[in-house]
């Protein structure tokens, strides 16, 4: 028995579409619309039986109509064609259904081939390009006005497309993701196909309207959705609650590094540091069960589904390394994690240490105090507080901190401190336009990762910081050593060297004060062994290689994540998930811009300091 939609529902979602409003509907029987906005196609799956997998193909999709096949929905996509249509002038309806013959891997495109040729080009190209996860995937093609599963009618009559200025495609898609008849589904390669699949139909989407018509639409990625929905929003927030209550850094770091560094230094460098660690107030077993009853698999939405696990392994490793906190296997998973000391990065800091075999000796100038630095950082403070008027950004004067370090919006400044004048800018714009503007923009973003840090994300952090004190001329032959020396004793601990030796390296071969050479060291053996001081570096030597691939420096500031994800935020940027970000206000600056032409030309890490 055939199923009717309501005129009333019809009418009432013609409304919303010419209003522009979202729409999210439960259809009979268990079907579902979704449209995200108003976009110039829609992909339709007609069930017999419900398919949780085959229908998650659609849900990546910012429009799409999963309904079982009794239900009669003629009416209901002839409203949507020609209520899009007035708007976009043509609409593409793409109707799926899968297909299961002796583990074939054929697509059956079924499409009227020489009416929009260049839109079926762009599909078959798209389905081939998926050989590169499964090399018997093909395409073939069918110019017919059959372009719907056999056992069931046509969406439209031919005449109606004409009169709702659409056309209709057909895909037959393979499951090979699956083998019902063992009760099979290959997980991780369904991801990859799901993800890969979504993105050849927004390109053929893409390819269709710019030969069709003229629209608003300038990139294939503007097609993706824009509004999370409520599962993405929940693990969205979980994570960031169990990321931010973990405090890993902190729980990782010495409370005794300024005792040991006396005691160290009264044995003639010769008994190794014992450091002691505050208690981890948290159970790692049931942190990670929390992060495991968090349902990503039902997070339809492939980028952000990617970002997510991405993060949640990181979020795993670290509480692993908490639990071996003060082991070999401290280091081992901590590798894993931050990765091997890349060849390149050491062959980088050889070569700063080489260039610059010591360090420049300090110049007896009047020192500035914390309070000095603190009226000279209240003004950046101020200025960024009007452009992010719902956050409070603040400076705080302490005595439990060492230097200047950043906390959210909160610059903390040691009582203690005394620094030379001539690096206050570049601290400034270190900490406050890259630390504190990035944790703001990532705050005023609706997806929390932005703010709590993507997986991995100190990388780019501490890279675009160090980029910051380049380009107001305040990077210093110091600094630049302190980032290779910290590189040099990574690889030290990966090669199985001893705090003493490590120690010994930087201050008898690389000419490190002692107490430098002793924190360097410190940082590197923490817990066990941490490589991640590394990155800093690498993070550097990662921007500079984006900039002069011509690499936009503006997407760097939208928040917290790594040079591997800037794709990523590029394209929820063109969704319209993500805000474009605020600026630091230093880039205003001549000086600044011809700096910045410098490194779009290419120049090396010691060419830093000319």
């Amino acid at each position: 028995m055939i199923s009717e939609i309501s005129e009333e529902f019809i009418e009432t979602l013609c409304g919303d579409i010419a209003e522009q409003v979202p729409i999210n509907r439960k259809l009979p029987e268990n079907g579902v619309l979704h449209i995200d906005k108003v976009l110039p196609y829609i992909c339709v799956y007609r069930y017999k039986k419900p398919d949780v997998f085959f229908a998650g193909l659609l849900r990546t999709q910012a429009s799409y109509l999963i309904v079982k096949d009794d239900v009669n929905i003629s009416n209901l996509l002839e409203c949507i064609a020609t209520s899009v249509s007035k708007q976009l002038n043509s609409f593409l309806i793409i109707e799926i259904w899968p297909v299961r013959k002796d583990h074939g891997a054929e697509f059956e495109i079924s499409c009227p081939a020489g009416k929009a040729p260049a839109t079926v080009k762009s599909l078959v190209d798209g389905i081939e390009n998926l050989r590169n996860i499964y090399p018997e995937i093909s395409a073939v093609v069918s110019d017919t006005h059959d372009r719907h599963p056999d056992r069931l009618e046509p969406l439209l009559a031919l005449e109606e497309t004409k009169e709702s200025g659409s056309l209709i495609l057909g895909i037959a898609v393979p499951t090979i993701y699956q083998r019902p008849e063992e009760n099979q589904v290959y997980s991780i390669f369904y991801r990859k196909f799901v993800s890969q699949l979504s993105e050849i139909i927004k390109r053929t989407v893409y390819e269709f309207i710019r030969v069709q018509t003229s629209n608003p639409f300038d990139h294939y990625l503007m097609f993706g959705k824009t509004n999370l929905d409520q599962i993405t929003q929940d693990a969205d927030t979980t994570l960031a609650e169990i990321s931010e209550g973990m405090s890993f850094l902190l729980r990782t770091t010495p409370v005794n590094a300024a005792q040991e560094w006396e005691a160290f230094r009264k044995s003639n460098f010769t008994i190794e540091p014992s450091f002691n660690y505050r208690l981890i107030a948290l159970d790692p077993e049931r942190e990670k069960r929390k992060l495991y009853d968090i349902p990503l698999e039902k997070v339809d939405d492939p980028t952000l589904a990617y970002i997510l696990r991405d993060k949640r392994l990181e979020i795993e490793k670290q509480l692993t390394m908490l639990e071996e906190r003060g082991t070999d296997n401290f280091r081992f998973v901590g590798e894993s994690l931050y990765g091997a000391i890349d060849e390149k990065v050491l062959d980088g800091a050889e070569e700063i240490l080489k260039s610059f075999p010591k360090g420049d000796s300090p110049i007896e100038i009047e020192k500035f105090s914390c309070h000095d630095f603190a009226v000279h950082a209240q003004k950046e403070i101020d200025f960024y507080q009007e452009k992010f008027p719902k956050l409070k950004l603040s400076i705080k004067i302490r005595s439990d901190v060492s230097g200047i370090m950043v906390s959210e919006t909160d610059l903390l400044i040691s009582d203690g401190l005394s620094m030379d004048p001539n690096r206050c800018d570049a601290l400034i714009q270190h900490e406050i336009a890259t630390h504190i503007l990035t944790y703001c923009n990532g705050k005023s973003q609706p997806f929390k990762q932005m703010y709590a840090g993507f997986a991995g994300y100190d990388q780019l952090q501490e890279g675009l910081a160090v980029l910051a004190e380049y380009l107001v001329d305040g990077l210093t032959v110091n600094r630049l050593r302190l980032l290779a020396g910290r590189v040099v004793a990574a690889n030290n601990l990966v090669m199985g060297a001893t705090f003493i030796e490590t120690f010994n390296v930087l201050k008898n071969t690389h000419y490190f004060p002692e107490k430098t050479a002793y924190y360097i060291t410190m940082r590197i053996y923490r817990g066990g062994g941490l490589t991640k001081d590394a990155v800093y570096l690498a993070g550097l030597m990662d921007i500079m290689e984006y900039l002069k691939k011509g690499g936009k420096l503006e997407t760097l500031y939208a928040g917290k994540f790594n040079t591997n994800h800037v794709e990523l935020i590029e394209e929820l940027i063109h969704r319209n998930v993500l805000k474009k970000p605020v600026l630091p206000r230093f880039l205003e600056r001549s000086t600044v811009q011809d700096r910045l032409k410098n490194l779009r030309t290419g120049i090396t890490l010691t060419q830093l300091l000319n």
